[in-house]
């Protein structure tokens, strides 16, 4: 028994060493990477593309719940990170840095058997795997980022308050603009998210969209212990612009026209940084514009698809 499995173990390694692609199995998961236990979720077919949630909070039910059309295309792993939904918390809210999402993401590719993977981020999930890349270029197939950002620094904050105030004459404004520059006061998890949601305006184009939008965001488990991680960690202010030369994966960006947080500007900085690049704009969108304008999101991605080396 124990030689059958020796010679299992041997054709795996053997079979990633090859860089052959190995089949995952679907379904919900948790493994020991980097230290703690992480929860993951498999789903789909195709090319082994992984996406962690943005780092600072919510879990990953939003993203698994309404991005079930690119399954069609790849074998998506959804991972909360650490902190995140069901994985576990890092002992120390400082253990929130670039460094531990790129080397707990390194530890599952290993763990999954891959030697390459697409990778796949929303918001500030963009940002790890942009940091990931540029950490283990050899192990990247390609970037899907999805309404993300290269800096977060005084201007893109001058830019981000430029385009809340021009939403000033919303009825909402006044409560949703006290949450959101108020939300790092929070002393507890309560207040916190009471901020988040009435915050919540601001990321859509259309507000009269958002009942629908919320029972997804109603979904997400929402971690206060890993946003005090994102503060305690100092992972901002952070720029990589003048790195995004590095990054030679063949990648997608995706922003909606509507974006105060991560706009079209921060888009465009993206793609003239990296040299292998599309741009993909949804128009009438905010910050989740496969919420707003599914159609046009998925119908998009898939006619970039090709032009980014992955075959229909």
């Amino acid at each position: 028994m124990l030689r059958q499995r020796l010679m299992i173990m041997t054709l795996l390694w053997a079979s990633v060493a090859a860089g052959d692609p190995i089949e995952l199995t679907p379904g919900e998961f948790t493994a020991k990477l980097n230290g703690l236990r992480l929860w993951y979720k498999v789903s789909g077919q195709g090319p082994v593309c992984i996406m962690p949630t943005p780092g600072w909070g919510p879990s990953s039910d939003l993203y698994f719940r309404t991005l079930t059309p690119l399954e069609d295309t790849f074998t998506v792993v959804y991972l909360d990170t650490r902190g995140t939904g069901r994985s576990e918390r890092a002992a120390s809210t400082i253990e929130y840095t670039w460094d531990h999402f790129v080397d707990d993401l390194e530890a599952l590719r290993e763990h999954l058997g891959q030697a390459k993977v697409w990778l796949m981020g929303h918001s500030e999930g963009g940002v790890h795997v942009m940091q990931y890349t540029l950490e283990h270029p050899d192990r990247v197939s390609g970037l899907i980022l999805l309404t993300t950002h290269a800096s977060m620094d005084q201007q893109r904050w001058i830019d981000v308050q430029r385009r809340m105030e021009l939403r000033s004459s919303e009825p909402w404004y006044a409560q949703a603009r006290k949450a959101l520059e108020t939300l790092g006061q929070a002393t507890n998890a309560d207040q916190w998210r009471k901020n988040l949601i009435a915050a919540l305006p601001f990321y859509l184009s259309d507000v009269a969209k958002l009942p629908d939008c919320q029972k997804h965001w109603r979904a997400e488990w929402m971690s206060y212990d890993a946003f005090r991680g994102s503060i305690d960690s100092k992972r901002i202010p952070f720029t990589l612009v003048d790195q995004l030369g590095r990054i030679k994966a063949p990648t997608l960006i995706v922003v909606g026209d509507d974006d105060f947080i991560c706009s079209p500007a921060a888009a465009q900085q993206l793609h003239l940084g990296i040299p292998n690049s599309k741009l993909l704009l949804i128009e009438d969108a905010g910050h989740f514009p496969w919420l707003e304008q599914p159609e046009a999101f998925f119908s998009g991605i898939r006619s970039f698809l090709p032009v980014l080396g992955l075959g229909q």
